[in-house]
This record gives structure tokens, C-alpha cells and sequence, in this order.
């Protein structure tokens, strides 16, 4: 079924909705993440765009699912990734790094014998983490038992072996604390759900920690140990340190462009990176410094986007400050843009995943943005834009824009994935 706003390389597919798949196979299933990408969209577009390639790189790595993907295909040499959220990073390297499942079971055993242990002593005392509204996220006796389990897992002394704990353990956090269920923003249950709310916290982990060590086991036997991943704390907005023309995959799906009132990646990353000892300065900033974190100041730009402008004032006569608001994404992403010009390598394909978000009632045409700003100053082949259908990824089906009863507009309900193709030089 053909768009009917579009021409013949943008339509439906139903093909790549994954309806009844299992988006948990391997080490995907490790950790939640705000919005992430299905493993068998990464799958397929790896299949299909990535026969020769040797590198791949995930500009906007989230979750590490399009890393994750590569590791287990046989023709990968080395991956990137990059992310500014230390949660994503702790996620993505655990996820693409082998360890021998029996050493994981074997310290694992130790270490959850002497949680319960620890837990059940009347004499033991742990230092517990001091960080603003503690009391208020968690419950004192889930308290206690997350320190008596972090306190054991920094005595590991092997950092990968470590770093599996800690990521099982990031999840415990969110899953024991006052937080609803369901949401990524933080919101506290309200005092009903609170006396019915009385997490084992031990056991919670426990279950978590052996869900990942059967994950674990099967990747041992599937992951490609000549690929090379690495993950970087960096900007893909500046110069990152992958090197000159070396990328021919790029496999992404970048932030929707508001975490205000799409994807707060910064929240939902918080009480776990709290209890993980970062900053809170650094924690709260996730989301002010990610992509259009910072609105501009006014409305000039010299992006090559017609449909980017044409948007912008249809948004402007109706409130100039989100019209603002939308343009400081774009102007961040096309920093990322020329980024990724720079790292490709010639004939290097390259596929977003990107989420057509709706403000003030206008729907901004993101996947026809992208493609314009690629083409603005390069030379980039448009090959497909996919459509498809969102029947995992916990977003909001609709919001309510003006806080009216009743008055509501449909979020993301679709993705639009876009295949572009670096040229040669005219």
C-alpha cells in the first residue's frame, strides 16, 4: 500500500511489523530501554543492507540492539557505538561481551547465598547510598536489601563478570522502587498501590541475575569472536574518534526529538544510575544535553530541509516557543549528519529508524527530513522508506496536548524506516 503523500519508494509494509516475534532472544532481553529498536528490524536490515559490510556503526546505540545484531553475524569485523547516557553504555557492553556462562552460575550462587545471608543477620550493617528523595523512590526494607546486594557485587573482582551484575541489578532497582509500573518518566504509585507494594528485593534479583545467565549461555555459542565492539562515551554531534571513511552500515533509530513529552531517556535512566554511584548532576542532565535538549533562539536556520521549514511555520502560528523547541533537534541532528558523511565509507548504507512525532496537532515528517538534510549537502541515494506498524515498543498511543478531557492527539503509532545510500562525488 502506497503513502499517499509520498512517491513510490515510501509504503507500507506489514512485513516488518514482527507482530508475534520473540524480542527477547539472546542477550536482548537484558535490560529495558526507552523505545528500543527490535532485534529483528536490526536483523533484517543487517541481512539486507549489510551482505559485505565489515563495520557497522549505531550513532544513536540506546540499548545496543543493532550491536548486539552485528556481533552475531559471521562477516562483522568491528562495531561502534555511541551514546552520552552511561546507562546505555553499561547496557550495550554487557550485552556484547562473552563471558563463560559457568563462571557466571558459579559466582553467582556465591553471591546471592551471601545476599540472603547478609539480609538475614541481625548483626550485619551496609552503608546505604544518601541521594536526594531515596525514602521517597524506596520502600526501607527494599532499601537495605539493594545495598547489602550492590556492597556484594563491587567485591567482584573481575570487571566484566561485575559489570553482569550490575546490570541485572539495574533492573532489580526499577522494578523494586515505588515507581508505576509501565512508565519511564518518574512517577511515584499512588498511596494505595503503596501498601499493596512490598517487593523481595533478593529474590527479584535473584530471578533477573539467572534470566540473564540463560541468555548468556546462548550467545557464548552464537556471538562472532573476531567482531570487535566498541562502545564510546561520545557525541556524535562533534568529532567522534572513529576514523575517516571507514563505516559501509549504519543501523540507528535516534531520539524521537522531545524528551519533555515523548522519551525521557535521563528519567527513566535515573534510580538506577544513582544506586550505580554516578552523579546526580550528570545523571539529571541526561536529557538537557541529548538532541534538542537546548531550544534555539529564534527560528533562522540554514538547514536544506523544504519540508523542515514548511513544518516549522505551520507549528510557529500556532506556538512559537515548541516551533523553537522542534527546530533545536534537527539543528543537532544535522550536526550528527555531517558526522556520519565523514566516518562512511562510499557505497555504505544507511538506516534510521525514526518516529514521525506529532506537535500541536501537526505531524512532523521526520523520515522525509532526514533524507533531505543528507541530501542538502552530499550526495545520498533514497532507496526505500518503509512504514510500519508499533506492536511492542511501550509508547503512548495518544496524548492529551491541551489537558482537555476528551481532547486528544495520536502519538507514535508507526515507524518510518530510511534506507539512504552514500554516492560518490558528483
Amino acid at each position: 500500500m502506497l503513502s499517499k503523500k509520498s512517491n513510490k519508494i515510501k509504503y507500507w509494509d506489514t512485513s516488518w511489523d514482527f507482530r508475534t516475534a520473540d524480542t527477547k532472544y539472546s542477550n536482548h532481553g537484558y535490560h529495558t530501554y526507552p523505545a528500543m529498536m527490535i532485534p529483528q528490524i536490526a536483523r533484517r536490515l543487517i541481512r539486507t543492507y549489510g551482505k559485505n559490510a565489515k563495520v557497522l556503526l549505531d550513532p544513536f546505540m540506546g540499548s545496543g540492539t543493532s550491536l548486539l545484531e552485528a556481533t552475531l553475524h559471521q562477516n562483522f569485523k568491528k562495531t561502534y557505538g555511541i551514546d552520552i547516557n552511561p546507562l546505555a553504555l553499561l547496557i550495550s557492553k554487557v550485552k556484547t561481551t562473552s563471558i563463560n556462562s559457568e563462571l557466571l552460575e558459579k559466582e553467582a550462587r556465591r553471591l546471592i547465598n551471601k545476599c540472603f545471608d547478609d539480609s538475614e543477620s541481625k548483626q550485619k550493617t551496609v552503608k546505604t547510598p544518601d541521594f536526594f528523595n531515596i525514602d521517597f523512590w524506596f520502600k526501607p526494607s527494599v532499601i537495605k536489601d539493594l545495598a547489602i546486594i550492590k556492597t556484594n557485587i563491587n567485591s567482584i573482582k573481575n570487571k566484566d563478570v561485575k559489570n553482569f551484575f550490575l546490570l541485572a541489578f539495574s533492573e532489580t532497582v526499577r522494578s523494586v522502587s515505588n515507581t508505576r509500573n509501565g512508565e519511564y518518566k518518574l512517577y511515584r504509585m499512588s498511596h494505595a498501590m503503596l501498601e499493596k507494594h512490598n517487593p523481595n528485593t533478593i529474590p527479584c534479583f535473584k530471578k533477573k541475575l539467572y534470566f540473564n545467565l540463560e541468555r548468556m549461555e546462548e550467545y557464548e555459542k552464537e556471538q562472532n569472536p573476531k567482531c570487535e565492539v566498541n562502545i564510546l562515551a561520545e557525541d556524535t554531534r562533534k568529532l567522534t574518534s572513529i576514523p575517516n571513511n571507514s563505516v559501509d552500515l549504519i543501523v540507528t533509530s535516534p531520539p524521537y526529538g522531545d524528551s519533555k513529552t515523548t522519551v525521557a531517556y535521563g528519567q527513566f535512566s535515573r534510580l538506577g544510575l544513582q544506586w550505580l554511584g554516578y552523579d546526580k548532576g550528570a545523571v539529571i542532565s541526561i536529557d538537557k544535553v541529548s538532541l534538542g535538549g537546548i531550544p534555539t533562539k529564534d527560528l533562522k536556520n540554514g538547514l536544506g530541509s523544504p519540508t523542515l521549514k514548511k513544518t516549522l511555520k505551520k507549528i510557529e502560528a500556532q506556538d512559537p516557543r515548541r516551533a523553537k523547541d522542534v527546530l533545536s533537534f534537527y539543528v543537532d541532528f544535522d550536526k550528527c549528519v555531517q558526522e556520519l558523511h565523514r566516518v562512511t565509507t562510499e557505497g555504505a548504507f544507511l538506516c534510521f529508524v525514526v518516529g514521525n512525532r506529532t506537535v500541536k496537532g501537526i505531524q512532523i515528517p521526520t523520515d522525509e527530513i532526514v533524507v533531505e538534510l543528507f541530501q542538502a549537502k552530499n550526495n545520498y541515494k533514497h532507496h526505500n522508506t518503509f512504514i510500519r506498524n508499533i506492536p511492542h515498543k511501550r509508547m503512548p498511543t495518544k496524548n492529551s496536548p491541551t489537558n482537555k478531557s476528551g481532547n486528544h492527539a495520536v502519538t507514535m503509532n508507526e515507524e518510518w524506516i530510511v534506507i539512504l545510500e552514500k554516492q560518490a562525488h558528483d
